[in-house]
């Protein structure tokens, strides 16, 4: 065989090949997508789930999701920031205004300001963690 003798120009195997590459450029757009989304994803259903927790008074969950070291950060510290005493009062409603990386954008979590009770000039600035999803301020 020779160069001027190519095989036959198989209509069907070319529609197979391009049907093989289009499924596979779409799986890696997905993947892709699922690996940068994903993060952010678990990050705000954290952030939600604490949130719905302290509205509806139940401290002792909100406390176990924000998953303090209770030596460093006893319920009593906790009730005085997020409880009805704290600086936002009685947390009636919240909005994730933002979620992403630190400044710097290199880190082992993400960082969400929230609005609570639509006050929006005392966001609150919490760190969420990537290896255990537990909660804490962000102090930059």
């Amino acid at each position: 065989m020779t160069l001027l003798d190519a095989p036959k120009y198989n209509e069907r195997r070319a529609h197979q090949r391009k049907t093989l590459g289009i499924i596979v450029a779409v799986i890696v757009i997905v993947a892709i997508v699922g690996v940068l989304y994903w993060p952010r994803y678990q990050a705000r259903k954290t952030v939600d789930q604490f949130f719905h927790a302290i509205m509806q008074k139940n401290f002792q969950e909100a406390y176990a999701i924000w998953q303090p070291d209770p030596q460093h950060y006893p319920m009593d510290a906790f009730m005085k920031d997020w409880g009805p005493s704290g600086q936002w009062g009685v947390i009636t409603s919240f909005h994730i205004d933002q979620l992403g990386l630190p400044p710097g954008g290199h880190a082992n979590g993400l960082v969400a300001l929230v609005t609570i009770n639509h006050i929006q000039s005392n966001q609150a600035r919490i760190w969420i963690s990537d290896k255990n999803h537990s909660l804490s301020f962000y102090q930059f």
